[in-house]
């Protein structure tokens, strides 16, 4: 699939954040904690949860096919809920888009450890940005310095 070669935001790429599986409406991502991606109690900081739900969230709905190609959006709101503690250092998360329409769109979230063992849960409500609002999404130019 064409999203193996889509550059990821600096940010994505300096956690270690790895697009799984991404197709329309769901995208799977991956992660290895870190030391530094840890708490004061030695398990993954929420912060660094949160981000995944929102790497996720936002995926979910800016699935685009067409090589050189890209759709981006912001993010309106967020909702996180932590149910469990993770196992182990990988963590998965998969969002789904639960409904959109022509500029905003809906998803939910959930991240799991390599046991399955249910960590977090979140749901978001997004704003796709100019261009995004079609699955064609916007021209990638110049040196490829931009990023989905």
């Amino acid at each position: 699939m064409n999203w193996h070669n889509k550059k990821q935001p600096p940010f994505n790429d300096h956690l270690g954040i790895k697009i799984e599986e991404w197709q329309e409406g769901r995208v799977v991502i991956s992660a290895t904690v870190q030391p530094e991606h840890l708490n004061s109690h030695r398990v993954p900081h929420g912060g660094f949860i949160t981000t995944l739900i929102d790497v996720a969230g936002s995926y979910s709905g800016l699935y685009c096919p067409y090589p050189n190609r890209r759709r981006r959006s912001l993010t309106l709101s967020l909702t996180t809920n932590f149910t469990g503690r993770a196992k182990t250092n990988q963590l998965i998360a998969i969002g789904k888009l639960t409904n959109s329409g022509h500029k905003i769109f809906y998803s939910t979230i959930e991240v799991y450890d390599s046991q399955e063992t249910l960590i977090a849960t979140g749901q978001m409500t997004m704003r796709y940005r100019s261009g995004s609002e079609i699955m064609e999404g916007e021209i990638i130019e110049g040196d490829a310095v931009e990023s989905i």
